[in-house]
């Protein structure tokens, strides 16, 4: 089930008991309504799945008779769908659609193309960041080789597009696949600036470079990019998509600050400890260490965020640690994760009257609730 204590649920419960409304349906009712959400998010991850393998044996199938493959190409094509993310995103899109009274069905072809978009990001994604592990095994690239890994990315990208043209066809459709290239577009922008935002050149990021990176990058497609699909889905307005940014946008910049703060503690889960250190990515972190450091720290930061990632042994991460502990970025961090933790309630209580409540809508918000929460 769905947890039930989360930030994001909390402010609304007291929104709903400040705005004195019917009494709380009992525990019963309220179980049977988490088992049914419950349920219909496994069921549309079967759903999703079978779609999204379809879609990749349709790039293969759809070939001139006689077209010879490598050996293990279709194995490599499933190889982070088949590892199955928590398709977080996709649920999110799932809710939306369904809290704005969209059927079941028509929610499928977009919930596979949300995850499938992520899972050929990601293949990219772990290329330029030279990561090992991903979901508890050996990133794809490690498994096959760069070239192929890459070659893989753009085939999936491939069956995303495949899925969108399907999409395309909906009610609605035009308006949910000019959002998906939209969201594409404005990931791909906030990835550019944290792959140039990375090494050296990380230590002279600022807080607002920070923020852009985590708006663009993540809360695009992670939070109110999905959002506002499945409001679209639903066949809600300019107005609904609207609040419903104003939601995402700062919920997922609280998601990817979050983050960060596990990477740094060492807390991540299916990926390898103190990646970001080792990366030299901006964070919140590194900026405030260095800001707040003094000038020989700051030059063995500079020399350390200039090596290479495989470069850097224990020593240099120990460095790093060090400093972001005794300069408190952690604790920094924490402080503006929940400046945009209260920016995201503040516009789920200024949309009350905009966004439906149904138990699909509170769900909802304790899902999203859940993504940044330590």
């Amino acid at each position: 089930m769905l947890p039930s204590k989360k930030p994001m649920y909390a402010y609304a419960k007291c929104i709903k008991e400040s705005k004195r409304r019917k009494p709380m349906a009992t525990m019963e009712i309220r179980k049977e309504r988490e088992h049914e959400v419950a349920d219909i998010i496994s069921r549309m991850k079967e759903d999703a799945h079978s779609e999204i393998i379809k879609a990749i044996k349709s790039i293969l199938v759809s070939q001139p008779r006689g077209t010879i493959q490598a050996p293990g190409l279709i194995d490599m094509l499933r190889y982070y769908p088949d590892s199955m993310g928590k398709y977080s995103r996709a649920s999110i899109m799932m809710l939306s659609a369904l809290a704005s009274g969209a059927d079941y069905e028509d929610c499928i072809l977009p919930a596979a193309a949300i995850q499938l978009f992520e899972d050929f990001a990601l293949v990219h994604d772990d290329i330029e960041d030279g990561s090992l592990l991903r979901r508890g095994r050996k990133t794809i690239h490690a498994e096959y080789g760069v070239s192929r890994a890459i070659n893989a990315g753009d085939m999936l990208h491939s069956a995303v597009e495949g899925l969108l043209y399907r999409i395309s066809k909906q009610e609605n459709g035009d308006a949910i696949y000019k959002k998906f290239r939209e969201i594409g577009s404005i990931t791909s922008i906030g990835q550019d600036k944290d792959i140039y935002y990375t090494g050296r050149n990380a230590l002279e990021a600022t807080e607002k470079i920070y923020i852009s990176i985590a708006a663009d990058k993540t809360s695009a497609y992670s939070i109110y990019g999905p959002l506002q699909i499945g409001a679209l889905i639903g066949s809600s307005g300019a107005r609904e998509l609207e609040a419903l940014e104003n939601i995402g946008l700062p919920a997922g910049i609280a998601f990817q600050i979050n983050d960060d703060i596990k990477d740094t503690e060492g807390k991540v889960a299916g990926k390898d400890k103190y990646e970001d250190i080792r990366q030299g990515k901006a964070t919140l972190m590194s900026i405030n260490a260095y800001k707040n450091s003094e000038p020989d720290e700051r030059a063995m930061m500079e020399h350390i965020y200039s090596k290479k990632p495989f470069d850097k042994d224990s020593a240099d991460i120990n460095y790093i640690l060090g400093v972001i502990q005794k300069t408190g970025s952690i604790e920094y961090a924490r402080r503006i994760k929940k400046e945009y933790e209260k920016s995201a309630v503040n516009a789920l209580i200024g949309s009350r009257d905009i966004i439906p409540e149904n138990h699909y809508s509170k769900a909802l918000i304790e899902l999203i609730g859940t993504l940044y929460v330590e």
